[in-house]
């Protein structure tokens, strides 16, 4: 993403009337490492159980007004022991998803903008725990096991879907004789 590009997301989340399960915004620098990796759980968990493909974390935005106010948060430069952040939480995440980073210059300030797809089929676990928000408030997505079920249903159905052209033919003769 460009950053008019990003500007115009950013526009877009701040226009929300809050933030919610699959957006969040910080200010500041204020999130341990470990809290950094639950949020991405969180946000994957959380995106997928409203089907959204994608959900939201912004550093550099006041979570309260949604005022743009930039963060010394930077990602690229944490480290979490001897090891790059960004290579600790994608270790720890599982399964392993592909959340993207990018750096943007709202007018002057400093952003980080992370998008982070939605779990498919398995909700997805930060140090083998995986987590869900309810509001803005993070929580174990355990003691919700309706949500579990959702994100382990939200897999599609590819045996009933329709492709076109096909015909018998087609299909595994093993298959069909023991169905």
């Amino acid at each position: 993403m460009n950053n008019t590009e990003l500007i115009r997301l950013v526009d877009e989340l701040r226009a929300l009337p809050k933030e919610n399960e699959w957006v969040e915004f910080k200010s500041g620098n204020a999130v341990t490492n470990e809290r950094f990796g639950m949020y991405i759980s969180a946000i994957s968990n959380a995106a997928c159980i409203h089907n959204k493909p994608l959900g939201y974390l912004v550093f550099g935005i006041d979570d309260k007004t949604h005022a743009v106010q930039g963060t010394s948060f930077r990602f690229q430069k944490r480290k979490e022991g001897n090891s790059e952040l960004e290579l600790w939480i994608r270790r720890l995440l599982t399964p392993s998803i592909k959340f993207e980073f990018f750096p943007c210059d709202y007018e002057g300030h400093y952003l980080e903008v992370f998008k982070i797809p939605a779990a498919v089929g398995d909700p997805t676990h930060f140090k083998n725990t995986p987590y869900i928000r309810f509001g803005s408030s993070l929580t174990e997505l355990r003691k919700y096991p309706q949500y579990i079920k959702a994100i382990y249903n939200s897999q599609d159905d590819w045996s009933a879907k329709i492709v076109e052209n096909a015909s018998i033919k087609d299909l595994d003769s093993e298959a069909i004789s023991l169905a």
